[in-house]
């Protein structure tokens, strides 16, 4: 599970809870994923032992985690000897600094042993390891993405191997006996080590600096090294623990008393963790876990049109608008021509995999778009900005409009919320009406006839409250086009989304009765939907008690919200990470850890939290 992350945009890399990495991604958060295994070895000289630090052997990692801004920290100690590690991503440039720090009771003789194996663009062969003389470095590469390993002090030794394709374990097999005596080059599934000589004594630190440096060519990875060996190359971890403590300083808002101390700091790490998920090109990752690998065949890390239009929104909430902007400018070169948006797309634009089958649509995903752009422009007020989108807002709510089944009004079928079914399912009918309304608001505000839209969102409006209502139960049907009956918590997204005022009695009627009945009575939290059976039966979601929360805020219960808003400050990891749902009967973190789109909905439904303290809006109108 990843236990820390850190990163800047372009470079992103999580810890595991071994406290060794897990990922490290490159040009972009969630693409490509290139590692596939790191160690650090300790070789005790006195003693001829040697140790693989996650191995948890006779080294103990300790549980502590730094607060939210500073450099993801994993500590070792063994029989007075203490070993620091913090990965720093530099804000500005490709470059890993690895701050490895000895503290020992005695004096010692050390060799410590860096073993990196990379898997480049995601791909097992045709990859090369060489040391560079010139540079007294390990270079990786493939095509057009270079890896340069490289320390202070310099390494005393580095080999390179093979692993995995011809029978072999890894190069690491020749640091166990604390000599290095492999090759200068390697090429097929290629991995190296690094030994660097560590003399420990009571009283003072030893220090091990390793660089990473990531290029596209070996012009660009060399350029970089010789920037860092020119003046004092400590400064690179010094001004990227400077501007990620200073960064997490300035963005939280003001938050009030009514949340908790460690609710305050799940805030901040919330925000940073949307910084930290958002690609320099305006991509947003759902996730950065890869684990769903071993279950489902494929990965979180994709860009969802509906979790990046949430996480949007909650971004402008928290004041990192160029961010949100970067997104809907990303989602502007990704619209189809027809003005709707597919499943999911890669970091880099391109089309992402899919289970559904042509038109690879979720409509509701395209009118998510729509509103994050009216909801950037209440925000930021720029309407230079809000003229840059209209091309793309056009687009779009021209093919909800025309989305449509004349026979009833409704939006034709398509795949749900929770990409399960295709049909005719409440919440998409709110967002296309909600969206609708939005974009007439968009055209108004630009000075454009609004009309078509507005007329449309109102007869999608009044079409879900004829078709999708059951009276007899006083609840919203889940779906039409296959009926569906049982309750799901996507209908509080619809009552937010306008679907009922929240001064009808109905809407009070369809909040009760979801959380009577998905309530969890073991451990907690609310339940996707009746029968639910994804990674468990039933288990509560961190999004759905989210949206319970402000649910309860908006039929004005600010005692309930913050109850449930601290029910989800208790199930965030000891590191402050929210995972997608969590187990129905231990109540530990389940499926992808961290889940973006938890942790916007945690900004968000805090901002309106906090807003409602001192009488302001709690809703999105």
């Amino acid at each position: 599970m990843i236990t820390q992350l850190t990163g800047n945009g372009r470079v992103l890399v999580t810890i595991d809870e071994t406290g060794e990495w897990a990922g490290l991604f490159y040009p972009y958060p969630g693409q490509f994923q290139h590692l596939r295994e790191t160690r650090l070895g300790l070789f005790e000289v006195g003693e001829r032992k040697f140790h693989w630090l996650r191995d948890q052997g006779a080294f103990h990692l300790s549980p502590e985690f730094p607060p939210p801004g500073h450099a993801p920290r994993s500590v070792w100690s063994h029989d007075g000897l203490s070993i620091g590690v913090e990965d720093f991503v530099h804000p500005n440039h490709d470059l890993i600094i690895r701050l490895v720090k000895f503290r020992s009771d005695r004096p010692r003789q050390l060799r410590l042993f860096s073993y990196q194996s990379l898997n480049i663009a995601e791909s097992l062969y045709q990859e090369t390891a060489y040391c560079d003389a010139d540079f007294q470095s390990v270079v990786h590469y493939k095509r057009s993405f270079y890896f340069e390993f490289y320390g202070i002090p310099t390494f005393t030794r580095a080999v390179c191997g093979e692993h995995t394709l011809k029978g072999l374990k890894g190069t690491y097999v020749d640091a166990e006996d604390g000599v290095l005596d492999g090759r200068d080059i390697s090429h097929g599934a290629a991995d190296s080590v690094l030994q660097f000589d560590v003399t420990a004594r009571p009283g003072e630190d030893a220090i091990v600096r390793i660089f990473i440096g990531m290029g596209d060519s070996p012009e660009a990875i060399h350029q970089l090294h010789r920037y860092v060996w020119e003046g004092d190359p400590t400064r690179f971890e010094r001004e990227a623990q400077a501007f990620w403590r200073t960064w997490v300083a300035r963005h939280p808002p003001k938050l009030s008393q009514g949340l908790s101390d460690r609710g305050r700091q799940l805030y901040k790490s919330s925000v940073l963790t949307l910084r930290h998920s958002c690609g320099s090109n305006g991509s947003i990752i759902a996730s950065p876990d890869t684990r769903s690998l071993a279950v489902g065949g494929d990965t979180y890390n994709y860009c969802w049109w509906r979790d990046g239009g949430y996480v949007s929104k909650a971004m402008d909430e928290a004041g990192l608008y160029d961010q949100a902007e970067r997104f809907l400018e990303f989602a502007s070169r990704c619209q189809r021509p027809d003005g709707s948006f597919v499943h999911r797309h890669f970091p880099d634009g391109t089309i992402g995999s899919t289970w559904h089958p042509p038109p690879f649509l979720q409509i509701d995903q395209t009118g998510t778009v729509i509103a994050a752009v009216w909801h950037h422009f209440k925000r930021r007020t720029d309407l230079d900005s809000l003229l840059t989108f209209w091309p793309m807002v056009k687009q779009a709510a021209n093919f909800l409009t025309e989305f449509r089944d004349p026979s009833t009004g409704l939006p034709k079928e398509s795949f749900d919320l929770w990409e399960e079914r295709k049909s005719v399912a409440t919440y998409s009918v709110a967002v296309v009406a909600h969206a609708l309304e939005r974009a007439a608001r968009i055209a108004l505000e630009l000075g454009k006839d609004p009309a078509r839209w507005r007329e449309a969102s109102v007869a999608v409006h009044s079409a879900a409250l004829k078709h999708l209502w059951d009276e007899e139960h006083q609840r919203f049907l889940r779906s039409i086009r296959p009926d569906d009956h049982r309750l799901d918590a996507s209908l509080l997204l619809a009552l937010k989304l306008g679907l009922l005022a929240w001064d009808d009695p109905r809407a009070r009627h369809v909040v009760d009765g979801i959380e009577q009945r998905l309530w969890n009575p073991k451990v907690g939290g609310v339940a996707r939907f009746e029968d639910d059976a994804y990674y468990g039966r039933e288990n509560p979601w961190i999004l759905c008690t989210l949206w319970l929360a402000e649910a309860r805020l908006n039929l004005g219960e600010p005692d309930r919200c913050r109850e449930l808003l601290e029910w989800v400050v208790g199930h965030a990891t000891p590191s402050l990470l929210l995972p997608e749902q969590i187990d129905a009967v231990t109540g530990e973190p389940k499926s992808a850890v961290p889940l973006t789109w938890s942790h916007s909905t945690f900004v968000d439904v805090v901002h309106k939290y906090h807003r409602s303290l001192s009488g302001g809006e709690t809703t999105d109108e």
